[in-house]
Formats: structure tokens, C-alpha cells, sequence
């Protein structure tokens, strides 16, 4: 990025970024809304179209950030700042503002977002933590705990399972605990 930093190409790169992350998410939730009402091909075209926008926008990403991305640590950092400047800034504010112009209901919704993007602060905060102690790093032999949603039967193993032995669900319903059981 050094080469093109603070130069209207690299204004037009953020665009692009932030128009490929807002289609990506227009699309997934047009396809949604299409299933619902039981257009399965047209749910699919706006599930591909999806998932092209989402390739444009890491292609972007990338060349905003050096042509790599960045390791988790980096990217919990950044989260945690994403989320404080939410909760405790950018949603007050807009809060604040619909609330002058009358609008208490929508005011009220900013709000209540706001306290959400606060407990994800933290729960990024904990995370961030976890993984300088390196508490969520297998045990000596490769393992990890791994808890299922569904029934909470607790396996440990390298991998996912692949079902839980004790309510059958498959592997989508297992989860890695840590010993912040985050």
C-alpha cells in the first residue's frame, strides 16, 4: 500500500471495499428473503453474486493492507477498537441525533445496538486475552475441547466431530471451549 498511501487510488480502493462488504450483504439477505418466499434459483443467482461480491471485497482488503492479510491477534486488536468506537461513540451519536430531529423510537434501537457492540468489545477483549495466554492452543497432545450445542457433551480431539455421540447432531452443533469458556 506505501506506494499508493494517501493518493485518490487508494480513497477509491476503501470505496470499493466498503461497496463490495455492502452488496456482499444486500445479496446474502435478498437470497434469504427469496427463500422465504420459495424462489430457490433466484435465491441461488443472489447467493453466487454473493459470494462474488465478498471475493471483490478481499481482493480490495488485501491491497489496503499490503497484500496479505493479517494474523488473528492483529485483527482481534482491531476489533476491539471497531466495537468501543461503535458502542461507546458512533451509536450514542447517532442516538443523540435521532432523538433531536424526534425520532425516540429509532433513537431507542441505536441505543440498544450500542449496548450490544459494548459486549462484543469485551467478548473480543477476553478473546484477545485468551490467546496471548494462549488458552485457546491445543493440550500437549494436539487436542481440544470441544463442546456440542445442542446437549453439551463434552469430546476431546484433534478435530471437529463429526457427530455427537451422545445426541447424534453433526459437526455444525460443536464448538471449541477454552478455559475462559468464552
Amino acid at each position: 500500500m506505501t506506494e499508493f498511501k494517501g493518493s485518490e487510488t487508494e480513497q477509491n480502493l476503501q470505496k470499493a471495499f466498503a461497496e463490495e462488504a455492502v452488496d456482499y450483504f444486500k445479496y446474502a439477505l435478498y437470497a434469504s428473503l427469496a427463500k422465504f418466499e420459495g424462489h430457490d434459483y433466484i435465491q441461488k443467482c443472489f447467493e453466487e453474486v454473493a459470494q462474488n461480491e465478498k471475493e471483490h471485497a478481499k481482493i480490495w482488503f488485501k491491497w489496503l493492507n499490503d497484500g496479505k492479510f493479517t494474523k488473528t491477534l492483529a485483527n482481534l486488536e482491531d476489533s476491539v477498537k471497531i466495537e468501543q468506537y461503535a458502542g461507546k461513540s458512533h451509536y450514542p451519536e447517532f442516538a443523540r441525533t435521532a432523538r433531536r430531529e424526534g425520532f425516540e423510537h429509532i433513537a431507542g434501537l441505536f441505543e440498544r445496538v450500542a449496548e450490544i457492540e459494548v459486549e462484543h468489545e469485551e467478548k473480543f477483549k477476553k478473546m484477545l486475552q485468551a490467546l496471548k495466554n494462549e488458552n485457546l492452543s491445543p493440550d500437549k497432545n494436539g487436542n481440544y475441547i470441544w463442546e456440542c450445542s445442542a446437549c453439551g457433551a463434552l469430546i476431546e480431539q484433534k478435530d471437529r466431530p463429526d457427530f455427537c455421540p451422545l445426541c447424534k447432531h453433526d459437526e455444525t452443533f460443536f464448538y471449541k471451549k477454552t478455559p475462559n469458556n468464552l
